[in-house]
């Protein structure tokens, strides 16, 4: 596959904007990422794709700038209906928006479970008429609607495949990327179990599950090879993943806290607020979220 450069065993492929670059230029699409619950992250809690959770072509983007409604409309449709579409039926599928937009939508599953979703668009719907725009909409949209290629389902259905695969990759790398080099293979597992279950009500139970210890044994084991405990082990996990979020995504604080394995967001705000010694509203407000989530992509 000539998007990614592929290394040998436990290398990681190049840069994840030139990934995502590559396949936009060979199939003239624009793909935004959803990262559910922020494993997509730098490893000091960056996001490792700042602005791909917006959709970037000037017919999605433009009107959050100008029109109150706008905003509100496309992430309630492209966020929260689409999200519950794929917790009933997690396949991918082709949607058109309330502005007339078609996009392919990949959701990117792991054992079940629902960590990623792709948008790869967007187009006009096959036969649709520009004129038949609705007359609310702003001269500047018709416009740039005009341009817009009708969907060529066929061709654009090739890249389902492709962009699953991209999506796992990507997960596997920031999942198995271990903080510091580790000689350890059992110091290895413990942080990758905490790396893929953290936004999940996990314990040492589980860990030791996966070890083949007893939840006593694993206690002692990761205290003996981390020098912390697991739950201080996870709460630091959470933690980076909720400064992913909240750097990299305007999602609502209350979305953040469930996403890193928090449902009550009180609870979540108090964990924050120690850890990093600032809540998660004032630290997205001082740490520059406007750098991340309205990040005006043009479409080059």
């Amino acid at each position: 596959m000539e998007f990614l450069r592929v290394k040998k065993s436990g290398e990681a492929f190049s840069g994840p904007e030139e990934l995502l670059r590559g396949i936009e230029t060979r199939y003239g699409v624009r793909l935004t990422v959803h990262d559910l619950y922020g494993k997509l992250r730098r490893p000091d809690g960056g996001p490792l794709l700042p602005g791909r959770h917006l959709h970037p072509h000037e017919c999605c983007f433009r009107g959050r700038y100008q029109l109150p409604f706008w905003n509100a409309r496309c992430v309630e449709e492209c966020f929260r209906k689409t999200e519950e579409l794929l917790d009933r039926a997690p396949v991918p599928h082709w949607k058109t928006c309330w502005k007339h937009l078609t996009e392919l939508v990949v959701p990117v599953c792991r054992k079940g479970s629902r960590q990623l979703t792709l948008f790869a668009g967007v187009f006009r719907p096959s036969g649709f008429d520009p004129d038949s725009l609705p007359e609310h909409f702003p001269d500047w949209f018709r416009s740039r609607y005009a341009e817009l290629p009708e969907a060529d389902e066929k061709r654009i259905t090739e890249l389902e495949e492709l962009l699953r695969v991209v999506g796992n990759g990507l997960l596997e790398e920031c999942e198995a990327r271990p903080p510091v080099p580790v000689s350890d293979r059992r110091l290895l597992l413990i942080l990758e179990f905490i790396r893929r279950h953290a936004h999940e009500p996990v314990s040492l139970k589980e860990l030791g599950a996966e070890l083949s210890l007893s939840p006593s044994r694993a206690r002692h084991l990761v205290r003996e090879l981390c020098g912390r405990s697991f739950l201080e082990l996870l709460e630091e996990e959470r933690m980076l993943r909720a400064k992913a979020l909240l750097l990299g995504t305007d999602r609502k604080l209350a979305d953040v806290s469930e996403s890193v394995g928090y449902p009550n967001e009180y609870y979540f705000n108090r964990v924050f607020a120690r850890h990093y010694g600032i809540s998660p509203g004032r630290f997205r407000k001082n740490d520059g979220n406007d750098s991340y989530s309205k990040c005006k992509l043009t479409d080059d």
